[in-house]
């Protein structure tokens, strides 16, 4: 009986404990946290090769003594594994391979007496010893040739002002031991599966590598999968977003390859629907990345100049022949399989996935502008062709030597020795008017309208006269290569497009941007690292 009353007595006292709150759990002590100003860097960080990387960076937790904070950072990917410092500023050489994909980069600062860490993720591309930037091609004794690269504010996102511009000079004699041994005609930089860069003269074709300074790695019949015998002359030098591909003329045939980094040869020239290689292009160009094309839609166009008639490239995924134009235009008058008289001398992108045709009558050397409508089956539709404009209104027309256009504007530029001039394709008849026009003494030798590029442009600022703003240069920059044959210098000037659609470049020199000298320029083209 005692031992029941004692039991009872401590299940009472238990009850009676349990009722009272246990405080405990509320002693909690709220740790501070580890604050990182990196005074808005980029995420996104760009360092070429040997280059020095500097991120400036202020962690600290509130009351708490900064000793008592560690740092450090850390470099991962692509095989690579190093600590790259540990302090609070991170001032280092990179000297880890160029890669086209981005490193991490990691920022780790702890807490040493509490053990809690904070980590800062960087994305960290490594580029070669030469950045982004404008390929030139230019020649010095009419002979021979050599590469130069323009890296700066107006093709380089990572530059903000023109006082860090910089040129290097014979970038492929200095690494190839020689120069170019005859005239480039052609250049084209890839950024896909791999980076390559490609030259193409007369007789030769190159490819470089931007992973070794622009280095040759193939040459000429290493490039095909069968080799020529005899006659090697090349063309024009291009690529297909959809597939994708590199895409070569030799002996007026058209070859391609994917851009993969295990596939380093062309293939055998293209053949029409006949199975035949009866043809012989001179100009070609193929559709541009969007819209997706459907099935049956043009893929590319193609001038043959061996029959004056135009050929269609067909769909990536349908039958891989050229094919010979079934329909004309609407009214008949424009017959792509049977040019007459007339010539194809410039191919280039127009607005809404056209495509613009020069061509000029051998007779009479009247200009035609033909609009091809590349969303057009041409086994089933006859608007193929939907547009012409006659430029009998166009002053100095005779004597352009250069075209341009490109595929955010209605507007085809032209260029004579002096002037360039810009058509604004509206009427049948369009006019034409001067936009930009040389320094005495110089000679115009190329324009070429910038499509991709990462650079900025220097206009007047609308809202703050006197003051500056800048511009993205991508589709707004016009470059016009001029020579002066007194003192045998070239020059490179980069021209804002102001407003798109109206051909109008900025004419007041003082914001334009000119690099130099070189020799005669030949030939530039964008240089991308990713």
């Amino acid at each position: 009986m005692k031992t029941k009353i004692f039991l009872g007595l401590v299940m009472i006292c238990f009850l009676l404990g349990s009722c009272f709150d246990d405080e405990s759990s509320k002693n909690v002590e709220f740790l501070k946290p580890i604050q990182i100003n990196d005074f808005s860097t980029s995420m996104e960080l760009y360092v070429s090769q040997g280059g020095r990387l500097k991120i400036k960076t202020l962690a600290y937790k509130e009351g708490m003594d900064d000793a008592a904070l560690s740092f450090e950072w850390k470099l991962q990917g692509h095989g690579q594994h190093e600590t790259l410092g540990n302090t609070m500023i991170l001032d280092t050489v990179i000297n880890v391979p160029m890669n086209r994909e981005a490193y991490s980069l990691l920022y780790t600062v702890t807490d040493t007496e509490n053990e809690l860490t904070v980590t800062k993720r960087y994305y960290l591309y490594v580029t070669g010893q030469y950045e982004a930037g404008l390929l030139v091609a230019d020649t010095k004794d009419e002979q021979t040739s050599d590469l130069h690269l323009i890296i700066g504010k107006n093709f380089n996102r990572n530059y903000s002002k023109h006082e860090d511009d910089r040129v290097f000079e014979n970038i492929y004699s200095i690494n190839n031991g020689t120069k170019i041994g005859e005239l480039v005609t052609d250049m084209k930089s890839v950024v896909a599966g791999y980076l390559e860069t490609s030259i193409a003269t007369e007789h030769s074709v190159e490819d470089l590598s931007p992973l070794d300074n622009f280095t040759v790695i193939r040459r000429n019949n290493d490039m095909f999968i069968k080799a020529f015998d005899g006659e090697f002359v090349v063309g024009g030098l291009n690529n297909c977003a959809r597939g994708p591909y590199d895409v070569i003329a030799v002996n007026g045939h058209i070859h391609k390859r994917t851009q993969y980094e295990e596939a380093t040869t062309y293939g055998v020239g293209m053949l029409l629907e006949d199975l035949t290689d009866y043809y012989y292009v001179t100009h070609y160009l193929y559709r541009p990345y969007n819209p997706y094309p459907g099935e049956g839609d043009l893929f590319g166009i193609a001038y043959d100049q061996k029959h004056r008639r135009f050929l269609a490239f067909p769909h990536f995924r349908s039958e891989d022949n050229l094919h010979i134009f079934r329909n004309t235009s609407a009214d008949g008058k424009q017959d792509p399989n049977q040019l007459g008289n007339k010539e194809c001398i410039y191919i280039g992108y127009g607005p809404n996935v056209t495509m613009y045709a020069v061509l000029k009558d051998s007779g009479t050397g009247l200009h035609e502008i033909w609009t091809f409508n590349m969303n057009a089956d041409d086994k089933n539709r006859p608007d193929v062709i939907t547009g012409c404009y006659i430029l009998d209104g166009c002053p100095d027309i005779e004597k352009a030597h250069k075209f341009q256009s490109q595929a955010m504007e209605e507007v085809m530029y032209y260029a004579t020795d002096d002037k360039v001039y810009a058509v604004l394709l509206t009427a049948s008849h369009p006019q034409a008017l001067p936009k930009y026009e040389v320094n005495p003494g110089e000679k115009i030798t190329g324009i070429q309208v910038v499509e991709y590029c990462e650079g900025k442009l220097e206009i007047p600022n609308t809202d703050k006269p006197g003051e500056l703003t800048d511009l993205g240069a991508s589709n707004h920059m016009m470059l016009v290569m001029t020579y002066n044959e007194t003192t045998r210098e070239g020059k490179v000037i980069a021209v804002p497009i102001l407003s798109l659609g109206t051909g109008d470049l900025i004419q007041d020199k003082a914001y334009h941007r000119e690099y130099g000298p070189f020799g005669r320029i030949l030939k530039t083209t964008c240089y991308h690292t990713r």
